[in-house]
């Protein structure tokens, strides 16, 4: 790091590793500092102890802290402290913040709101309800009679606040679980197709596109199992048509930055769409917006963008943008496969010894990371568990099949007794089936 900016990362997962590695990689930064980051990440980051990202009166004072040590970006990870207004605390400080505001970051913490703001804004999404009461619940599942729907908790559930329904006795189940969790749901239509995950830089009335990418979210082989924050990512995404990049900038991302900004709400930061996609009839339509990187598409493709991601932060922050509308990415294929520890994604287990030194997960000073830590915490000279997701094996080639074989190769030189991972990430797209 040969610059002189100081930038702050709020998180520890493996998300927020990838944003403070591809932040040191900048000509601009000089300093990185992590709130709280986790043992596994490098020693030369400074580490500040984690706030209570619930409380405003914590996030203040980590942005009054901030200020004090004279932080010129904060950047975000999760969800739970943008829905709680920790960028409104920063900009109250004078200090530039990527990420979107409280009122802006209900794009992701109310499927409701979401699905407003959706058809405002002639979004393609799915035909939806939402349910105030279980009897509301009980009547959307009468109106889409025999057909499978997906049942969703209107708030953040950490991923795990859908389930996919194939029987209207089994929507009747979700719904009284879901319900019981959030007390508002959002009942819609299961719609075919593939997913796939988009995200772009926003200024409050631009945006601009990276490239599109995969995650796994059940936790079993096969899409099976119950769904998890993720199990692992790949891009680019095979068969995505060129066309498909100005589409998505004029029918979901522009349209709904203009109805954000005519609410009084400009979006500023990352806006991630998770897509419903149909190759064959050149159909999409939007499942759900995030507010921020997902985890662990991040892993993936921050390791490909060509550009100084510092840069893209400071201007999204700063409503500031260049007049690109996509940004540059290398030609590499990216894979990473997540290792979670044994339970997850309910009871993992902590306290697990995990194989690799403590901070060594640099190939050298600019490489790629070759693991990227998320739930981990060191005892003595090593690493145990201490979260569900433990850390994303890295692998980046030429091609997919090359990037994936690397990232599983990796896999295995950071084991821990009963690690639990996919066989399969990006498998089908590498032509070893389904």
């Amino acid at each position: 790091m040969s610059g002189t900016r100081k930038v702050l990362i709020v998180g520890s997962g493996g998300r927020e590793h990838a944003l403070a590695w591809k932040l040191s990689l900048s000509p601009q930064v000089g300093s990185v500092i992590v709130a709280p980051g986790n043992d596994g990440w490098p020693v030369a980051w400074s580490r500040w102890a984690e706030a209570n990202f619930a409380e405003m009166a914590a996030m203040k004072a980590l942005a009054r802290r901030a200020r004090e040590a004279q932080v010129d970006l904060a950047v975000i990870g999760p969800d739970d402290p943008l829905a709680n207004g920790i960028v409104d605390a920063f900009n109250a400080e004078g200090i530039a913040c990527f990420g979107p505001t409280r009122a802006a970051a209900q794009l992701e913490a109310s499927k409701a709101f979401a699905k407003e703001v959706m058809r405002a804004a002639g979004v393609p999404t799915a035909e939806a309800f939402v349910a105030n009461s279980l009897e509301e619940a009980e009547a959307a599942l009468v109106r889409f009679g025999k057909r499978d729907v997906v049942v969703k908790a209107d708030g953040l559930a950490l991923g795990k606040g859908v389930r996919v329904c194939f029987s209207p006795e089994e929507a009747r189940q979700a719904s009284q679980e879901l319900f019981a969790i959030s007390g508002r749901l959002l009942i819609e239509e299961k719609l075919q197709g593939e997913e796939i995950s988009w995200m772009a830089f926003c200024d409050g009335e631009k945006c601009a596109l990276l490239e599109p990418a995969r995650d796994h979210k059940q936790l079993k082989d096969g899409n099976l199992g119950p769904n998890t924050g993720g199990m692992g990512a790949f891009s680019p995404v095979p068969g995505i048509p060129e066309h498909w990049y100005e589409r998505m900038r004029s029918e979901v991302f522009h349209p709904v930055l203009k109805e954000m900004k005519r609410r009084g709400t400009p979006f500023r930061g990352l806006l991630y769409a998770g897509l419903m996609v149909d190759l064959q009839h050149d159909q999409f339509w939007v499942l759900e917006f995030n507010a921020r990187f997902g985890d662990p598409e991040a892993q993936v493709l921050l390791p490909r963008m060509d550009e100084d991601f510092y840069e893209w932060c400071l201007a999204s922050a700063q409503g500031q943008f260049p007049s690109a509308v996509r940004v540059r990415f290398k030609s590499d294929s990216a894979v990473v496969v997540v290792a979670a520890a044994r339970g997850y994604p309910e009871k993992p287990q902590a306290g697990v010894s995990v194989s690799g030194k403590p901070g060594q997960s640099h190939e050298q000073s600019s490489g790629v990371p070759e693991i990227f830590w998320a739930g981990v915490t060191r005892q003595g000279q090593e690493l145990v568990t201490s979260g569900g997701r433990v850390f994303g094996a890295m692998g980046m080639g030429p091609t997919l099949e090359q990037a994936r074989a690397q990232a599983y190769e990796r896999l295995s030189s950071r084991s821990f007794e009963q690690m639990v991972f996919r066989k399969d990430i990006a498998l089908a797209q590498t032509g070893g089936g389904r």
